[in-house]
């Protein structure tokens, strides 16, 4: 394990940020979900918008981090985003033309807007307006990968879309977005963020499906874990860390004052399967989350990967992706869609996430705002809401987030200035504070 250490103001050392955590969890840590998390999301980071072919010959219209959008065209081809209003009269710019190549017009009163946001005509005004040159709108910068258009939603200079991609979809071997499926889920984004990263499946997910009786990993007879030791961060860096379980104990517990749980285990015959010296288990999978706002679970051969956009304070907008190696022949790809289509889909994206998962944190089941207190299933949680959230781009630029307990303490203009002078590093430092990694060698 990668062991980020974090300097007090004295200069001293402190244990690592994973201990810390650990640590921290057999305290019930409270920590709260927005003390460092903003409600909107993080605002410097790409993330993914719509899928270009859903942009027709008028404007479109999309929601995220709170802003809306209008999407359009521009005279090179590429998706333009903008803010969705006209600063003439605050009419929406989606519901109007793109009358001109590259341009998009208002409904209202003809306002003429190219792809950089400069407003360039008032058709009914005036071919010599005198408004025209005077309104500009908000404009959001925008890459492309795969079909799927992104958009920078932050207020500095956007970084190359490589950066904040996950390293699976950078590989030219693996399936990329081939398997992807994106849903509305009414909740805040932080949740779907804990519940990738904290370790519930014992209890929610112990219930017999189908698929499970079909999962060659997942035998009925085999016992299933009762509990565990709780969770460790096994690897972290700059932008991400994995936990795993400790000690997962399988069969029954006695629990004192109450008796044995779960009550009946007549069916699991056969010991838990044994790998490499270890328990191989349906519940023993890593867990992940890179930032912003990315979960991934890898299972080997296959990796379920999440990407949450947050829409609103109740809303986000889930791109889930199946990721695994890209078949040699077109008889293998054939298989692999039938499998992802007949069995992980509808077993792990829709029954799973969807049917189980989302219900439990869907919008009034599920309450942020009354203190929390986390424990040793929750040191993921721990480690990203107080650690991880302070190495974002937001608080390394910004010197924090708007909309958590701890906003920008400085704004865009200020760190251009700051960078344009080479003292980026140093502004980096100032922001950090007591979160900065350092080797153990300082």
């Amino acid at each position: 394990m990668v062991e980020t250490l974090v300097r007090k103001d004295d200069g001293d050392r402190e244990e690592p940020q994973a201990r810390q955590s650990w640590n921290e969890a057999y305290g019930a840590s409270q920590i709260g979900p927005f003390d460092n998390c903003p409600k909107l999301g993080f605002r410097e980071y790409w993330y993914p918008g719509i899928w270009k072919k859903d942009i027709g010959k008028r404007p479109s219209n999309l929601k995220m981090l709170g802003e809306e959008l209008v999407l359009f065209k521009g005279k090179d081809g590429k998706i333009v985003a903008m803010s969705d209003w006209c600063p003439h009269r605050g009419a929406r710019l989606s519901r109007g033309y793109c009358d001109f190549e590259g341009t998009v017009t208002c409904p209202y009163h003809g306002y003429v807007f190219d792809d950089t946001g400069q407003c360039v005509a008032g058709l009914i005004e005036s071919p010599k307006s005198p408004l025209a040159p005077k309104m500009r709108v908000r404009h959001y910068p925008t890459a492309e990968w795969q079909g799927i258009v992104f958009i920078w939603m932050g207020d500095t200079e956007p970084v190359p879309l490589e950066e904040d991609m996950p390293w699976e979809m950078l590989d030219p071997t693996l399936s990329g977005r081939r398997y992807t499926r994106v849903k509305n889920w009414n909740t805040n984004w932080t949740e779907p963020m804990w519940q990738g990263i904290d370790y519930h499946e014992f209890y929610l997910h112990r219930h017999l499906k189908f698929w499970t009786l079909i999962h060659y990993k997942l035998p009925f007879l085999r016992p299933k874990p009762v509990y565990t030791s709780g969770a460790e961060v096994i690897e972290e860096g700059d932008n991400y860390f994995t936990t795993s379980q400790k000690n997962i104990q399988y069969g029954q517990a006695e629990y004192e004052g109450l008796g044995v749980w779960p009550k009946r285990v007549w069916w699991r015959k056969l010991g838990p399967r044994k790998r490499g010296g270890g328990q191989e288990t349906w519940a023993g999978f890593n867990h992940g989350v890179q930032l912003p706002t990315i979960v991934r679970i890898p299972r080997g051969s296959y990796d379920h990967m999440r990407w949450g956009v947050p829409v609103d304070e109740t809303n986000t907008r889930m791109w889930t992706f199946g990721i695994s190696k890209t078949p040699k022949t077109i008889f293998g790809q054939w298989f692999k869609d039938i499998w992802y289509y007949l069995y992980q889909k509808p077993f792990e994206v829709v029954a799973i996430n969807e049917k189980e998962d989302f219900p439990e944190f869907e919008e009034g089941n599920i309450n942020p705002d009354v203190p929390h207190k986390l424990g040793i299933l929750d040191v993921g949680v721990i480690y990203f809401r107080r650690h991880l959230t302070k190495r974002s781009r937001d608080f390394r630029r910004l010197g924090g987030a708007d909309g958590s307990n701890n906003p920008a303490t400085r704004t865009a203009a200020e760190w251009a200035a700051m960078q344009k002078n080479g003292a980026e590093n140093g502004a980096e430092e100032t922001s950090r504070q007591d979160s900065e990694p350092v080797s153990a060698d300082d």
